[in-house]
């Protein structure tokens, strides 16, 4: 009998990647769910993989979704998504959803980031795009980003500068991520239902120790 594969990756947020881990993890034979609350996210996700047969891209809220299956078998937030999140409810909320769609013994993985008790001013930097996608116009930012110790608070401010033929067009973006105590995650985490199997620092999963500020929590319903 063949392995079931069926992973919900789960995206949320202005800023994640249209689609794309969804697409990677299609084009390797899985079953793949991913969501977004922005609908021109999910439209620009459709646009590039659409065409992908076992990708779906839907528009959901990340604390209050409902899809029809409730049997997925794994489920992530990576980079800065779940910091979009103001509050530890919101988490709480966020957490009850997800476990609410997983299998027993589905597993859930957060990528997070643990706020140091240093403020911190991060000047103006500009950036690049690693993989031009557009023949007929250059895209590049600069960003400023500020935080906070006292309120575990990052914000970012950019410009966004697009040139094509006819000029260049910007506008601002900005953000505010909120970082939470590792104490209080693990606790709503708990809460919601999941059993915490492992706590790593990067991605080839070296043990998380304190002092650390990445944090890749491995979690199981």
């Amino acid at each position: 009998m063949p392995i079931r594969k069926h992973i919900r990756l789960q995206r949320f947020a202005s800023h994640v990647r249209v689609g794309e881990a969804g697409n990677y993890m299609a084009q390797h034979g899985f079953q793949v769910t991913a969501f977004d609350i922005t609908e021109e996210m999910i439209a620009e996700g459709k646009r590039r993989f659409g065409e992908v047969s076992n990708l779906t891209l839907a528009v959901a809220d990340i604390c209050d979704f409902s899809f029809n299956e409730y049997c997925f078998d794994f489920s992530f937030i990576t980079s800065q998504d779940l910091h979009l999140l103001p509050t530890v409810d919101d988490v709480a909320k966020a957490l009850s959803c997800i476990h609410a769609h997983l299998r027993e013994g589905g597993c859930l993985v957060l990528e997070l980031q643990i706020g140091s008790d240093e403020s911190a001013h991060y000047p103006t930097q500009t950036f690049h795009p690693r993989a031009p996608r557009y023949q007929d116009k250059k895209i590049w930012k600069e960003s400023e980003c500020r935080y906070d110790g006292q309120t575990k608070q990052f914000h970012i401010t950019q410009e966004i500068y697009v040139e094509d033929a006819q000029g260049v067009e910007h506008f601002n973006y900005s953000v505010c991520l909120q970082y939470f105590e590792r104490n209080a995650l693990l606790a709503v985490a708990e809460k919601a239902g999941f059993g915490i199997v492992h706590e790593f620092c990067d991605r080839v999963r070296t043990p998380w120790q304190e002092g650390d500020s990445t944090w890749i929590l491995e979690l199981i319903k």
